[in-house]
């Protein structure tokens, strides 16, 4: 039994932002899968379980806000008895990583980002792989400039250009959660980490 967790923030506001580009690719998966999510109240997520390569796989959409992922993320852990670094995978928008470009790890630290600084202090650990996804770099994105904050750049949607790339990119990070998935995680990352879109 695995779990896949994709971060972001809830409600309609936020759905297509770039902060929210972990939750959206595992909602996306959830609908390739032809399966709903349902809320959860205990495990503070909405949920979904389907099947891969013949085994049980859930998926979760914090209904916390960003910055409290780690309450959702301890509950469900909690619930559904995963072991964290084997099988755990939190999916994550990464400001660092030009757009499109998919990191897969098994452990790490935070980065400056606040959902994953919160499943860091509620697991009490950095060992758990995450999917990190490029949302492509602030500077010249906006009319505002390289000056503007970077929580207004994460929060902001992507560009027309970017829209048009979107399946294709949540394709390829569906593959990367098939890899993360079925096999040996040094072998994943490899997979994973070398792809471009």
């Amino acid at each position: 039994m695995r779990l896949i967790v994709g971060l972001g923030n809830p409600g309609e506001e936020y759905a297509r932002t770039r902060h929210n580009i972990g939750r959206r690719l595992v909602e996306f998966i959830a609908g390739e899968e032809k399966v709903k999510f349902s809320f959860k109240k205990s495990q503070k997520a909405s949920v979904a379980s389907i099947s891969w390569n013949g085994e049980t796989l859930h998926l979760a959409c914090p209904e916390t806000y960003m910055n409290l992922s780690g309450e959702a993320v301890a509950a469900l852990i909690k619930y559904w008895k995963v072991v964290p670094e084997r099988d755990l995978l939190i999916v994550v928008d990464d400001v660092a990583l030009p757009f499109g470009k998919f990191r897969l790890r098994g452990d790490g630290s935070p980065g400056g980002h606040n959902g994953l600084a919160s499943v860091e202090e509620h697991l009490g650990s950095r060992e758990y792989p995450r999917l990190r996804i490029g949302i492509g770099s602030r500077e010249g994105k906006t009319a505002a400039g390289p000056d503007v904050l970077l929580r207004d750049y994460v929060l902001s949607s992507f560009s027309p250009a970017e829209e048009k790339k979107m399946t294709e990119l949540l394709g390829k990070g569906i593959a990367a959660c098939c890899a993360w998935a079925e096999k040996p995680l040094a072998k994943a990352m490899n997979q994973v980490n070398t792809a471009v879109l």
